[in-house]
């Protein structure tokens, strides 16, 4: 999920998808957390699906007899309201952004699905079938055969009708369409048609969401800024309810909201968190940071940081303001706005670089454009449970103090060159929990994260220590000055950890029995696996590589080589011995088939005689050249073979292929 503030950064981040054809859009709010026909949302219009269809014809004959297929009277009978199995779509991205952000009064945010898949037309097979399926009491497949028969004057296969009713379609935009829905030619609109669930053999009454097709990208405007594009929308594009919606009471709707007076009342609105000083020889400077206590709409935030800022502008000559949304937010220091003042008259030599615009009144603003993406980030794959949080730090802890009091043992003692040897030995497991510590997550409880920092700070001191015994250049007063500054360091917070401990443990709620039962190593981070959303090219290109690699004469080698990928892939070479330890990397683009990584190795010295492993990659789409994704696919769609991989972040492609010095 992506998020935009403004209409021009929705259609930046569209901009990706002009080498398509075949993209469609849904916009809706966020509270809806499916995107599902209407009449799949009540079981009554779900078990009676064929009813409503054929009563609709019977009561509106006139309406419905200039229409013949299924769909077209579906289509119809989506216009005025009557339960299908039809997902309301549209080609134009700015009519879904405007049905994302309609409902200002919402609290949820507005989201854009964005879909590239195959369009087809109203005579296709599967829109037929899906179609027909509405009409049919009880869909057995041999009634399906028949009634398909008897409506379309063809035949069809038991093994097409499997495979076509499991599974939505798209249909493309077409003038059939508008002649049944007048709606569609002012939205620009389409449809999606779901399909049935569908197991072995035996097709349910159930009707399934269009959520069994992955969009290829969701685009979320955050309600603080719905109100700000809507009226872009309207100003920019004359897309309002007026323009959506050729019924006239539309227009009553439109001037109510329009010129309707809001005032806006900041009290019990925020909360200030933090007043920093951080003045200088020369210049007055306060930090201030604030968490807001309710869901408001940007320009009301705004407004709020201009009083935060005036609160303190009479006793500073420079003053910033942060603004969080919530107290998750606050803890990960995801701001939504950054606010700056700067007095005028202010020396030039001590006036801050600016943070963003200046408006009218000579305040500087910065708005965050992934605060609200960012929060869902955080809660899903960094807030973690205090008990579990305790857990996997103090157990970690417990391996690293062997270390420390070595360290600290040596230290005290004079040894330095035993201190020495060991740091050489050591240096990697020390990283190693550093790292460990900086990996294990957030609390929801600020104060506990503090407490939390002190395991990765004393890491962070003993790998500085390290650092300062292999530095070159230092004197052994000063080398040993350093290591003193940071073993004090990491003793201070090694005594925090131990002199606090219990302390959170009960506070947390955590028993002896419960911290010794979780075990860290079978904690497992959840992670983003890449899906692939736009259907494979069953004809796409089938990649392969022929490697040219030769050894000069001081033992370097020179690697070049074919392939069929489209000109302008960038591709990435890396040489590894026999244990995986990289040797050398280099880049090169694909021109006409062709692939040159030059001369590899120290020239004079090269590598040892022995086995190589050379690895050929083609990085995720996002970092191509964009005339080789126009041909590849933004998903590489029209790449296949066993060198290409779709799992981890992204499509990749990979060769590898050994060869001996």
């Amino acid at each position: 999920m992506e998020q935009v503030n403004t209409v021009d950064d929705y259609l930046k981040k569209l901009s990706r998808y002009d080498i398509y054809n075949n993209v469609f859009y849904r916009g809706q709010s966020e509270e809806y957390k499916s995107i599902t026909s209407s009449v799949s949302r009540d079981a009554g219009y779900t078990m009676n699906e064929n009813s409503i269809y054929r009563e609709a014809v019977k009561m509106r004959t006139v309406e419905f007899e200039d229409l013949i297929s299924p769909i077209e009277r579906l289509s119809k009978m989506q216009h005025y309201g009557i339960p299908t199995r039809l997902v309301d779509l549209t080609i134009a991205p700015l009519i879904a952004l405007f049905f994302a952000v309609q409902k200002i009064d919402s609290k949820s945010h507005g989201n854009v699905y964005v879909f590239v898949q195959p369009e087809l037309s109203l005579n296709d097979k599967r829109i037929k079938v899906l179609s027909l399926l509405a009409t049919l009491e009880s869909p057995e497949i041999y009634r399906i055969k028949s009634s398909y028969l008897e409506c379309y004057s063809e035949s069809i296969t038991e093994e097409e009708i499997l495979e076509f009713a499991s599974e939505g379609a798209f249909i493309n935009h077409s003038v059939e369409l508008q002649k049944s829905n007048e709606r569609l030619f002012c939205q620009k609109g389409t449809f999606a048609i779901c399909g049935n669930e569908v197991i072995g053999k035996e097709i349910k009454k159930s009707v399934l969401p269009l959520d069994s097709i992955e969009p290829t990208m969701i685009i979320r405007v955050p309600f603080e800024y719905k109100q700000a594009v809507k009226k872009e929308l309207d100003a920019k594009y004359n897309i309002n309810e007026t323009t959506i919606y050729p019924e006239f009471p539309s227009v009553a709707d439109y001037l109510k909201e329009k010129y309707k007076r809001v005032d806006f009342n900041m009290d019990d609105t925020y909360n200030i968190l933090e007043v920093e000083d951080i003045s200088h020889v020369g210049v007055k400077r306060c930090s201030i940071v604030a968490v807001l206590n309710k869901v408001l709409l940007i320009e009301e935030i705004k407004d709020i940081g201009i009083q935060i800022i005036d609160q303190y502008r009479m006793t500073n000559d420079v003053v910033w303001v942060y603004i969080a949304k919530n107290g998750d937010d606050y803890i990960m220091r995801n701001w939504m706005i950054r606010g700056q003042w700067i007095r005028e008259s202010l020396d030039p030599r001590f006036k801050p670089h600016l943070i963003g615009e200046v408006d009218k009144l000579g305040y500087i603003w910065r708005f965050e454009k992934s605060y609200s993406t960012m929060a869902d980030y955080y809660d899903e794959y960094v807030f973690t449970d205090d008990k579990i949080l305790f857990t996997q730090n103090m157990k970690t802890f417990e391996e690293l103090e062997p270390h420390y009091n070595y360290i600290l043992s040596a230290f005290e003692s004079g040894e330095m060159k035993d201190l020495e040897f060991y740091a050489f030995d050591n240096a990697s497991v020390i990283t190693k929990f550093f790292l460990k510590f900086g990996d294990y997550g957030y609390s929801r409880n600020d104060e506990f994260n503090k407490y939390l920092n002190n395991f990765e700070e004393v890491a962070l001191h003993l790998d500085n220590l390290f650092l300062w015994l292999k530095k070159e250049g230092l004197n052994s007063r000063a080398r040993r000055y350093q290591i003193s500054n940071c073993i004090k360091d990491a003793k201070l917070h090694f005594d925090r950890i131990k002199e606090h401990a219990i302390y959170w443990k009960k506070a947390i709620n955590l028993s002896d029995d419960g911290y010794k039962e979780i075990d860290p190593e079978k904690i497992t981070r959840k992670e983003y696996l890449y899906k692939q959303t736009i259907p494979l090219n069953p004809d796409g290109l089938d990649v392969h590589f022929n490697l040219d690699i030769y050894r000069n004469s001081d033992n370097t080698v020179n690697i070049r080589g074919t392939t069929n990928l489209f000109d302008k892939a960038s591709l990435m070479i890396s040489l590894r011995n026999p244990t995986g330890l990289l040797l050398a990397q280099n880049k090169s683009l694909v021109e006409n088939g062709r692939f040159d990584f030059g001369r590899l190795g120290k020239e004079g010295t090269g590598f040892e005689r022995g086995q190589y492993n050379v690895d050929i990659s083609l990085a995720i789409p996002s970092v191509q050249n964009k005339e080789f994704v126009y041909n590849a696919g933004i998903e590489y769609e029209n790449l296949r073979g066993k060198y290409v991989d779709r799992t981890g972040i992204g499509p990749t492609v990979s060769y590898t292929e050994e060869f001996e010095i």
